[in-house]
């Protein structure tokens, strides 16, 4: 168990350095542990792949457990703060049902995604809102919850499920069993899995009481009163939930065949739209003349192209014309238009990368660009940025130290056409118009000579996804935010 206790705790704070060997000190460590994963505590404010990832380790057998107690911890919490209030017990049940023994995995995993949206809109959107009109209400939470589970289903591991379970078109086979769920929950499935989760509870609450100090178990005892006290209350509350929690299913049910019908079959074995497999350059090319993505626009150019003479190089600055260095040369070509600057200290960098990309990058942009910035799709129409050039996911700063600035060239990206291994434009249609990515949004340009390590910030999530499937994912952190410096 101690083992699984590690494994758990990837996902929650950094474990014990030696779980249950004996020692007094040591099990305090593991009791006080323990409470802290269980006492439950939803983040209203989970980015992409804080969900993503949070959904990924619960799949993981005894953590999935851990989770489950979590999350139904934080329930009673807010029911304990208002019992009449029929949400939170509907909130209650989307929790208990993601702990039914008949779902696979797969649909568990899945349904954790769209189910943690659904309770935030439970608990965010106003008891009167919910009250006119449920769906409604929290329908914005709901479209929120179906773009991550479209990046769950992004997975490396997921799309091995689905295609192990020859599952081709994902939002079809969830809708369905959705369906089915709704048909058959009632009170007496709910408040099974509610018992089964007490147990757990119990079970986990006994160790803190064990182990831990006299204060400790206090708390304890308070938190197995209070599960128990919402326990007695959940027959008849959960019956109250009952059919606005199955019409609130079916009405998912529904979103999910939209999101099938809209946007495509997700084919496990096959290039499409959402991008599940790895695109290199040929399947990107092949991928736009089947459908075409909203960012990508079709025509004889762009709407920013690019110059075709490199600047003037001011004294003391850094060339990015055809005599340029290594790495520097004919920059000039992917600006629509440019100007040298020199940022003052205290500056701060962005750049969006992919796992393997080197974070001493060439191409950045400024805080302001990045904040604008709101989907995968945007960032590429706008900085003009081609699948096969960057699997995307991650992002680094940079901030500019102390002294006389740091040189920089900004100005518009220029638009950028889709072309093939030997340099000609992919033809769009017979009439001879290619695949574009407007561009247009400030970029900055910097010489990774003239950047310091010291100034570098740690990787974080885009909260976008990822584009490719090959990432290796570990579930010490999925996946691993690793600094490139080359």
């Amino acid at each position: 168990m101690g083992e699984e206790l590690n494994n758990a705790l990837a996902w929650f704070r950094a474990a014990p350095g030696r779980l249950y060997d004996g020692t007094t000190q040591n099990l305090k460590v593991t009791a006080q542990w323990i409470w802290e994963v269980i006492q439950g505590d939803f983040n209203e404010d989970q980015t992409t792949s804080q969900v993503v990832t949070g959904t990924i380790i619960s799949m993981v057998p005894f953590v999935d457990q851990l989770c489950d107690v979590r999350d139904v911890v934080a329930n009673c919490k807010k029911i304990n703060q208002d019992s009449s209030n029929k949400w939170h017990w509907v909130a209650l049940a989307l929790t208990l049902i993601g702990l039914f023994p008949t779902l696979g995995s797969l649909v568990k995993g899945c349904f954790k995604v769209v189910f943690a949206y659904g309770r935030k809109g439970m608990f965010s959107a106003g008891k009167a809102a919910l009250d006119a009109d449920m769906w409604k209400a929290s329908k914005p939470y709901i479209e929120a919850g179906v773009g991550k589970l479209n990046d769950f289903l992004a997975r490396p591991e997921v799309r091995k499920t689905l295609s192990a379970l020859k599952i081709d078109s994902p939002y079809k086979y969830l809708a369905d069993q959705l369906r089915a769920v709704a048909g058959k929950v009632n009170v007496g499935s709910l408040t099974a899995a509610f018992d089964t989760a007490i147990k757990s509870i119990s079970a986990l609450l006994e160790k803190v009481q064990k182990w831990g100090p006299q204060s400790l178990a206090n708390q304890a005892t308070q938190l197995m009163t209070m599960v128990s006290n919402v326990r007695k209350g959940a027959d008849n509350m959960l019956g109250q939930a009952l059919a606005p929690l199955q019409n609130w299913l079916n009405k998912l049910a529904q979103r999910l065949d939209v999101e099938h019908r809209l946007n495509h079959p997700v084919h496990t074995n096959a290039l499409n739209p959402h991008s599940f497999s790895r695109f290199s350059l040929d399947a990107e090319i092949e991928a736009l003349k089947k459908a075409p993505p909203e960012w990508a626009k079709v025509g004889k150019e762009g709407a920013h192209m690019p110059l075709k003479k490199a600047p003037a190089i001011p004294p003391g600055h850094f060339d990015i014309g055809p005599r340029a260095g290594r790495g520097m040369k004919d920059v000039f070509e992917n600006f629509h238009s440019a100007r040298a600057d020199v940022l003052p200290p205290g500056t701060v960098l962005y750049r969006v990368l992919a796992p393997n990309s080197a974070d001493n990058g060439v191409y950045w942009m400024t805080k302001a660009e990045f904040s604008q910035l709101r989907s995968k799709g945007g960032w590429r129409e706008r900085f003009a940025v081609w699948r096969n050039w960057n699997i995307n996911g991650e992002f680094a700063t940079y901030t500019v130290p102390p002294g006389p600035g740091l040189p920089v060239w900004r100005g518009a990206t220029a638009s950028q056409p889709m072309k093939d291994g030997s340099g000609n434009v992919v033809k769009a249609n017979a009439s001879g118009d290619g695949f574009w990515l407007q561009g247009g949004a400030e970029q900055i340009v910097v010489n990774p000579a003239d950047l310091q390590r010291a100034q570098l910030g740690k990787r974080q999530f885009t909260g976008w996804g990822y584009d490719e499937g090959g990432i290796n994912v570990s579930l010490v952190g999925v996946p691993v935010l690793q600094t490139n410096w080359k």
